[in-house]
């Protein structure tokens, strides 16, 4: 069967080939990254049984280089980058639900035209509603701070890694006011305070980009079928 001709032009042609493109890759890399941070789930998980198979005293005794220390410094890491990582492959997939859902609305506009051309009348694109504009840059801003959020916590976990690559009992208990560790671990709540509330907001951007997109979906089918009708109803030459 032969394709139905693209017969937009300008933005809307060149928003058609960029997601007709690239919303399989989206949804391909956030499945990617969601299925591997899993598999770094199950690493950690095994990680802190090991861990806290010994007792208290000696986990808090454990010296810097040990293995005991490794693996909390390895724990506590993971725990900073992982769950913004999460997020950020959760924005690729919806990102890419977003372009699709594009998609489908540019094939819908496309139709109309290709439909009005067959009958022999000039071409009419009706007037794209607000949430047309609306959705793609709620979908660029909902994924552009979730990979704010997934460079923060790679920046966290250095940091976290170097705070807990010290022995719990001679050195994190002891620190003074004013030490860097100290400082790391004000630096390691604090960014955890602000980064996760910062998450959500990047999800809640991208849904609400795509009930948005919905929404466009049932405006364009709505005036699709309004012109269909009018076409029906138009008199014979």
């Amino acid at each position: 069967m032969k394709d139905t001709p693209f017969l937009l032009t300008g933005l809307d042609a060149a928003m058609y080939k960029m997601v007709r493109l690239m919303w399989g890759p989206f949804v391909m890399m956030g499945l990617l990254i969601v299925f591997y941070a899993l598999l770094v789930g199950f690493s950690n998980s095994a990680d802190t049984a090991q861990y806290l198979s010994s007792s208290k005293i000696v986990r808090e005794s454990a010296e810097s280089g040990s293995l005991l220390v490794n693996l909390k410094v390895s724990i506590e890491s993971v725990k900073a980058w992982l769950p913004p990582l999460k997020f950020f492959g959760m924005g690729l997939l919806f990102a890419g639900i977003t372009m699709a859902l594009a998609n489908i609305i540019l094939t819908l506009r496309n139709a109309g035209v290709v439909l009005q051309r067959e009958i022999g009348i000039a071409p009419v694109l009706p007037k794209k509603p607000w949430t047309a504009y609306a959705f793609p840059m709620l979908m660029m801003l909902g994924l552009t701070i979730l990979a704010i959020a997934a460079v923060e916590g790679f920046a966290l976990a250095n940091v976290a890694a170097d705070f807990w690559n010290h022995s719990i009992k001679t050195q994190l208990d002891t620190a003074e006011s004013g030490s860097l560790l100290l400082g790391q671990l004000q630096a390691i709540e604090g960014t955890k305070a602000w980064l996760e509330p910062f998450k959500f907001v990047g999800v809640a951007t991208l849904l609400t980009g795509i009930a948005l997109a919905l929404y466009t979906i049932r405006y364009t089918l709505r005036v699709q079928s309004a012109m269909m009708l009018n076409l029906v109803k138009r008199p014979e030459n």
